[in-house]
C-alpha cells in the first residue's frame, strides 16, 4: 500500500467521525486507472454541506492521483458503485457499515425504476 493511502488510514483512525475508508473505481478493481479513488465513510448523522466538504479537504492528498470523495456527499447511483468495488482498507465499525450499505441499497431500490426510465429517456433523446 502505498505512503499516501497509509497517511489518509493514520488520520482516520484518529477521527472519531470516520467509520471505513475504502478504495472503489478501477484501481479497486485490478483494472487501468487513471487516478486511485478513496471513500471516506462517516458516521451517519446529518452533516452540512460545509462540514462534508471540510472534511473531505482534511482528507485529499495534495497529489492529482488520487481522488477522495465522502460517501455522504455523493449522489445515490455513485454509492451504490462505490459498494460494488469496495476494497475495504480500514474500517472501526463493521456493523455502522453494514446498515449504511443496506439503507444504500434499500433507497437505490426506491430510486432504481426513476433512474431507469430517465437513462433511457436520454437514451432515445
Amino acid at each position: 500500500m502505498d505512503q499516501q493511502i497509509k497517511q489518509i488510514i493514520e488520520k482516520a483512525k484518529k477521527d472519531r467521525e470516520v467509520i471505513a475508508v475504502a478504495l472503489f473505481g478501477s484501481y479497486a478493481r485490478k483494472e487501468k486507472y487513471n487516478d486511485i479513488d478513496i471513500c471516506i465513510f462517516l458516521k451517519p448523522k446529518k452533516y452540512s454541506s460545509y462540514t462534508l466538504a471540510k472534511k473531505r479537504l482534511q482528507y485529499t492528498p495534495e497529489n492529482e492521483k488520487y481522488d477522495v470523495q465522502i460517501f455522504q456527499e455523493l449522489p445515490l447511483y455513485i454509492k451504490t458503485a462505490v459498494f460494488r468495488d469496495l476494497s475495504l482498507i480500514y474500517c472501526n465499525d463493521e456493523d455502522a457499515l453494514y446498515d449504511l450499505c443496506f439503507k444504500t441499497e434499500q433507497e437505490y431500490e426506491h430510486f432504481k425504476p426513476i433512474y431507469e426510465n430517465y437513462l433511457e429517456a436520454v437514451m432515445n433523446g
